[in-house]
């Protein structure tokens, strides 16, 4: 018997990382001045390098407990994992990221949310 190995589709790997549903799916967006289109490979390229939602949720559920003060910032935040999970329990700040598409993800899903501000601006 012959097995086939298939590549995970990124809704996939957004179901493993504990995103929801087309996180990543962006479509068109600015960098650099420029549109670009969000790929696939971008998205595997981000989710790839992006936390694990579920654990860091049982880690920063922890954290919340015992914090009196509930608002954070996070370096480096990749595809907006980090703001994600602790928009839960608290306020983050602002978030940093040199990833174009990244950058763009972020601030896709956070764009309601006026008291995010991105260094990379």
């Amino acid at each position: 018997m012959k097995y086939r190995i298939r590549r995970l589709t990124p809704v996939e790997c957004e179901r493993l990382q504990g995103f929801p549903d087309g996180w990543t799916d962006i479509g068109e967006y600015e960098a650099n001045g420029k549109k670009q289109n969000s790929s696939d490979s971008k998205r595997y390229r981000a989710l790839g390098n992006s936390i694990a939602v579920n654990c860091w949720d049982g880690v920063l559920h922890r954290i919340a407990d015992r914090c009196t003060e509930k608002t954070m910032a996070s370096l480096f935040d990749g595809i907006g994992g980090f703001p994600l999970v602790w928009n839960q329990y608290g306020t983050t700040v602002w978030t940093s990221e040199i990833d174009s598409f990244c950058d763009a993800v972020t601030k896709r899903r956070f764009a309601a949310d006026d008291s995010r501000r991105n260094t990379t601006d």
